[in-house]
């Protein structure tokens, strides 16, 4: 039979081992710059205000440990107060972070909730500190929104005339329920169980009937750009029915504007609207403002945006605020599409002034139709001739056939001479500013990537803008603290 080693503590005897926390925390690592940054060169004495227990009441966790414990869960993954406050009992890295203090899920919550605007501070600085160590380039930015579900409920969105359906529909399944029950305890069939499953029942049908009721009582009417009313949501009025590719979410917009340098996050905001572009001035404003304070040295800055940032309104704002916007409309890629297929584009279409039509490369015009307005854009409309477009050798390089395989009439569809729309489009004809827009997806779309895919932030855990503006800032402070790494190792020496 064979002989194994047995050891005292295989049979359950104690270990009583030395711990310095302190040395948990290995130079080079992030969870090392955090602990040196946080309070000490990233100053927090802002949440000091929050405290009023100098003379009376009991002592609180420091704001520093709060910090850096919910920065260090969020880099590994863990979104949830509970999930950060598990960390604190059983992870060594969190002890050592928090001087083995052990804050309640509570007080983390309550601390991530109710700190937006010191928060907004604090990522001011943080990013003061990527500029010191020189990860700011400040010429080249770019902008998009990352859409992710809230904590709220999309089965309680609607009009007001949906959740008037909605509490009937309820009142009548409770009725059906009693009428349902009435008829087993005539019959005898109904015994201690059945009567606790029924009444539980009842109970949560009277909630939900509450719940609408008294949300329909304070319920403001809201209209859409498209003068419709727009959705409201019990939980969550402040989120929006936001569309998505794999459909629709009940959610924020969480909106970031990134440095091309090093892909540093200039400006974060979550917004509840189902289109981010609207945001595009105030969110530009405010990043501005941050770089300022922030001392990023002056430049010719330029921001890239996708198509559905493009818009007089937001070209315009751009311009005010002394920065050049490249922005792609809805036709970019199909420009691109047929230059690259020796296709015929607008630019090859000759303007007539005084006549007010296209004449095309076969030297046919394409006349007037009409004006309309699509947003705040004035677009005309330009369309040739059937006769002309079907008998045409050129048909092939212009216009391709529709579903049917005939050959459709040639439109031209083209915003107001003169208009920003319109210059951004001819700018965006030359391969100068093509290669330019190019870098925008490499900018931004890794930023979104780590955020969502490597820290796992899949949802907003929080109800209402500001907490949830609270939380998308942390995520992108995390975000450019991993951006950090390199420099503070470098500075400090550490290999």
């Amino acid at each position: 039979m064979a002989k194994y080693k047995q050891t005292e503590a295989g049979n359950g005897q104690g270990m009583f081992l030395s711990v310095n926390l302190k040395e948990q925390l290995l130079p080079g690592t992030f969870e090392y710059m955090l602990d040196k940054l946080i309070g000490n060169e990233i100053d927090i004495s802002i949440f000091d205000k929050n405290y009023k227990n100098d003379k009376t009441g009991a002592k609180a966790i420091p704001p520093r440990v709060l910090i850096k414990v919910i920065i260090y869960g969020y880099s590994k993954g863990v979104k949830s107060s509970r999930g950060i406050s598990e960390l604190c009992e059983n992870n060594i890295t969190a002890k050592a972070l928090t001087d083995d203090m052990k804050p309640h899920w509570t007080t983390i919550a309550d601390f991530i909730s109710g700190n937006e605007e010191f928060f907004k501070k604090i990522f001011v600085k943080v990013l003061t500190y990527c500029t010191e160590l020189g990860l700011v380039g400040g010429k080249t930015f770019a902008i998009d929104g990352c859409r992710l579900p809230s904590n709220a409920s999309m089965d309680l969105s609607g009009t007001k005339k949906d959740f008037e359906k909605r509490v009937k529909l309820y009142r009548r399944m409770a009725e059906r329920h009693i009428e349902k029950h009435k008829r087993k305890d005539e019959n005898g069939e109904v015994d201690e169980k059945t009567e606790k499953n029924f009444q539980e029942q009842q109970k949560k049908l009277n909630r939900q009937v509450e719940k609408i009721s008294d949300f329909m009582e304070k319920m403001e009417y809201r209209e859409s750009t498209r003068g419709k009313e727009m959705k409201s949501n019990v939980t969550d009025n402040e989120s929006a029915m936001i569309h998505t590719s794999s459909g629709y979410i009940q959610g924020y917009i969480g909106i970031a504007v990134t440095d091309k340098e090093n892909q540093i996050i200039l400006n974060a905001e979550a917004v509840g609207s189902a289109n981010e572009c609207e945001h595009l001035p105030g969110v530009m404003e405010k990043t501005l403002e941050n770089i300022k304070e922030a001392k990023i040295k002056k430049t010719k800055r330029i921001l890239l945006a996708d198509k559905n940032y493009f818009s007089e309104i937001n070209i315009k704002a751009c311009k005010e605020l002394n920065m050049e916007a490249i922005m792609p409309d809805s036709q970019y890629k199909r420009r691109l599409g047929a230059k690259k297929n020796n296709k015929f584009i607008i630019n090859d279409f000759e303007y007539n002034k005084r006549g007010n039509y296209y004449k095309c490369p076969n030297g046919k015009r394409i006349i007037y139709k009409r004006k309309y307005n699509k947003g705040d854009t004035e677009v005309k409309e330009y369309i040739a001739s059937v006769k002309d477009c079907r008998n045409c050798p050129l048909i092939q390089k212009c216009f391709s056939r529709n579903k049917d395989n005939k050959i459709t009439r040639g439109k031209v569809i083209t915003v107001a001479p003169g208009s920003l729309c319109n210059l951004l489009r001819e700018k965006l004809n030359k391969q100068e500013y093509q290669d330019i827009y190019a870098y925008r997806i490499q900018i931004i779309e890794p930023v979104f990537a780590n955020i969502t895919n490597c820290k796992g932030l899949n949802r907003f855990m929080l109800r209402g803008k500001s907490k949830v503006n609270s939380q998308w800032q942390l995520y992108c402070m995390v975000h450019n603290l991993g951006k950090c790494l390199n420099g503070f190792n470098k500075r400090d020496k550490i290999a």
